[in-house]
């Protein structure tokens, strides 16, 4: 019918539908009827290539509607093969018993863009669940095959250009069980949506949510379980790399330069942080403080959006533990930390951008933050402390200053949080009970950032390398240190002086060594009282030059940033009163290790002036806490200056 009425339009309009008896007219004189055939016939050239007539049929059969941002797709196969990174959390539906927490997946995958709208993906992946009631873990590995439609291309055309896509995804997949050492082998179905971001013309980075329905037994309860399946949901993150670009490539604002160390960063950032909860209520909130440190690389993709991977130390205090007096013991009261290590991964997205007229390099910005953390806990709880992994969601701003040309200033609130399971000492079934929590980390941080100098500066001052000459300096520094003791029977904490002489060589723009000697006294918390004695160090430390690694060798800079990595030896003399821990009596050697960062202002061409933080972890129990496991962490900052020969 369709068909029907558009042939009848089509010979509407070309006339030849036969004439329909009309009224006769009053009759026209020949001039004027020569003159209306000449204007016709000039309307219908200038309307007309042909005098076919309008065809009907190539509106009914045209293609469908080409958006214009649509551009060719590349047929060579081989030109859109890429490979992904992914990982992200999964939760398990519980089956009676078999309640698992919420655990990391990750994986690899292997992807063909065989049509414009179209992709296929194989992928390996591996994660684990820990059951609640015992805390055992359930491993599993496993291969999915999907496929993949790209919505956004098949509703407005090909264009690997456009900064955001939305996807389906649907799949099959086989996978491994393993606990408490059974194995089982299931299928599955799953199904989810992908949205993802495209900031260069090779990388792009998705999120992913999904479904999935397993064959009964990946939880190992099949016998409990009158379903006979199994169902997790979760989200993955991920990146995919092109191995050849896309060309043509979109409308995307892009950074200068193509290399991958453009547009790059480091940053180092030190504060405070506290964890958020009633027990910390109890001995009150600025009680509870303990150090956060943290240092950063990333990539800015696009002027608007970079990425940053960080590995941090933090602690806080958690509680105050009371022990009840028994019949052989007294009772007892202290303050224990948590202790957190690990790594983050975070997208940046510039909010100033979009209104401060699209600046690429503005001297004032912030920057929300948004991504996952991976580590490792330890909470003092008693004479039996509780450790395992974690793992966590995070979010901060970051207010940020430029101060120089590629070094900026910035603070950095931010939130975390970590989820984990512990054992407890309850039994079930001959199995110790594990419960699941949740810290609510609160940090502040003050930051350094040099950014990766665009190729012109660098080969300007590239320049001035003739101008580089090797040297010996002598430095000396004096500040304070303290402790972080994981239990403390008084809320104070011990601040102590420290001195240090240094006598070292600059061998490149960015590589000089030091050895350096140093005098602090120590007080630390012990059950009875504070013991204190002195201590002397020995340290052999390199120094790497971020600002000339980042921005190239310039002789006139008034201003550096090295971070510095050695090695350490600590004598811990006999006190001079005797303590109730007779090996506190003896002098000990301790090793370990530091690490710290140091920013300079170059006074004249030979005298600096510099600010040094630092942490030392040790191996061995230096502090010689009671019931305290583990590495031993003293942290310091010092003012110092510094000599040039």
């Amino acid at each position: 019918m369709g068909k029907l009425i558009a042939l009848f339009c089509g010979m509407l309009l070309t006339g030849t539908i036969p004439a329909v008896a009309q009224q006769p007219k009053e009759p026209i004189s020949p001039e004027k009827q020569k003159q209306l055939e000449t204007q016709s016939e000039q309307h219908r050239d200038s309307t007309s290539t042909d005098n076919t007539g309008f065809d009907a049929t190539q509106e009914i059969f045209s293609k469908r509607y080409r958006h214009p941002d649509a551009v060719p797709f590349d047929t060579l196969w081989k030109n859109n093969v890429y490979i992904s990174l992914f990982g992200g959390m999964d939760k398990m539906v519980p089956r009676g018993s078999a309640d698992f927490s919420t655990g990391p997946i990750g994986g690899i995958a292997a992807n063909w863009q065989f049509a414009p709208s179209h992709t296929v993906r194989a992928s390996l992946l591996a994660g684990n669940l820990a059951r609640k009631i015992d805390n055992e873990t359930l491993r599993r590995f496993g291969l999915q095959l999907d496929y993949l439609l790209n919505v956004t291309t098949y509703t407005s055309g090909y264009n690997p250009g456009r900064l955001f896509e939305f996807l389906t995804v649907a799949g099959i997949g086989y996978q491994y069980s393993s606990l408490a050492g059974n194995a089982e082998h299931v299928g599955e179905l799953h199904l989810g949506i992908q949205l993802k971001l495209h900031p260069t013309a090779q990388v792009d980075f998705f999120i992913e949510p999904r479904f999935t329905v397993l064959s009964d037994g990946i939880d190992h309860s099949f016998q409990k379980n009158w379903h006979k399946y199994d169902m997790t949901y979760g989200a993955i993150m991920g990146m995919n790399y092109r191995f050849k670009a896309w060309k043509p490539f979109g409308k995307i604002r892009t950074l200068e330069g193509d290399k991958f160390p453009d547009n790059t960063f480091i940053s180092f950032a030190a504060g405070g942080q506290i964890q958020a909860s009633r027990l910390t209520d109890e001995i009150g909130l600025t009680n509870s403080i303990g150090p956060h440190f943290s240092l950063s690389v990333g990539k800015w993709l696009i002027p608007a959006f970079g990425l940053r991977l960080s590995g941090f130390k933090s602690a806080d205090t958690w509680h105050k533990k009371v022990l009840v007096a028994t019949e052989t013991t007294p009772q007892e009261e202290f303050y224990e930390m948590s202790t957190y290590m690990g790594g983050r991964l975070e997208g940046m997205l510039d909010a100033t951008y979009f209104f401060n007229g699209r600046q690429t390099d503005p001297k004032f910005s912030i920057n929300l933050l948004a991504g996952g953390e991976l580590g490792l806990i330890r909470k003092e709880s008693g004479y039996h402390p509780a450790k395992g992994g974690y793992t966590g969601i995070t979010g901060g701003v970051q207010l940020k200053y430029k101060l120089f040309n590629d070094v900026s200033l910035f603070i950095e609130p931010r939130t975390t949080m970590a989820s984990y399971s512990l054992k407890t000492n309850e039994k079930v079934e001959n199995r110790y009970l594990a419960k699941k929590y949740t810290d609510n980390l609160f940090n502040i941080n003050i930051g350094i950032e040099i950014r990766r100098s665009n190729e012109e500066s660098r080969m300007a001052r590239s320049l001035s390398l003739e101008d580089f000459k090797p040297s010996f300096f002598v430095s000396g520094s004096a500040g304070f240190t303290i402790p972080v003791e994981p239990k403390r029977y008084e809320l104070k904490r011990h601040f102590n002086y420290q001195a240090m002489l240094a006598v070292g060589r600059i061998f490149t723009p960015i590589s000089s060594a030091r050895v350096a000697v140093d005098f602090s006294p120590l007080s630390v918390d012990m059950k009875g009282g504070a013991a204190s004695y002195n201590m002397v160090s020995g340290s052999v430390d390199y120094l790497l030059n971020l600002s000339n690694l980042m921005m190239g060798f310039d002789a006139e800079r008034k201003y550096d940033v090295q971070l510095l990595a050695g090695l350490v030896a600590s004598m811990r003399l006999a006190p001079s009163d005797e303590v109730s821990d007779e090996d506190m009596n003896k002098s000990k050697l301790f090793m370990g290790g530091e690490l710290g960062v140091q920013t300079s202002y170059k006074v004249s061409s030979r005298f600096k002036v510099f600010l040094e933080p630092l942490i030392r972890i040790y191996g061995k129990k230096l502090l010689k806490q009671s019931s305290i496991q583990g590495t031993d962490i003293v942290i310091a900052l010092r003012a110092g200056t510094c000599f040039s020969f």
